[in-house]
């Protein structure tokens, strides 16, 4: 795609320098590359978080579900030996 972008001359030198590109296609296509690939994982980890505290109370609920069934059956001494 071809577009017009205006830069400060001594900042595409200096990221000429870093990068270790030689044309300003190949610095652009660098930053935007890595600019995304940053921005998506912040997208993921923040999506992993929303989605771990909406989980968070049913997580819970099972859990707690669980330990109950988990002592069915079993005899009394190990109640009381693993309840403190």
């Amino acid at each position: 795609m071809k577009t017009t972008v205006v830069l400060k001359d001594e900042l595409v030198e200096k990221a000429k320098k870093i990068s270790g590109q030689k044309n300003l296609s190949g610095l652009l296509n660098t930053c935007l590359a890595d600019w995304l690939a940053r921005r998506n994982k912040t997208y993921i980890e923040n999506r992993l978080a929303r989605e771990y505290r909406a989980g968070k109370s049913e997580s819970r609920r099972i859990a707690r579900d669980f330990a109950k069934k988990d002592n069915e059956g079993w005899p009394a001494w190990r109640e009381s030996r693993w309840s403190g």
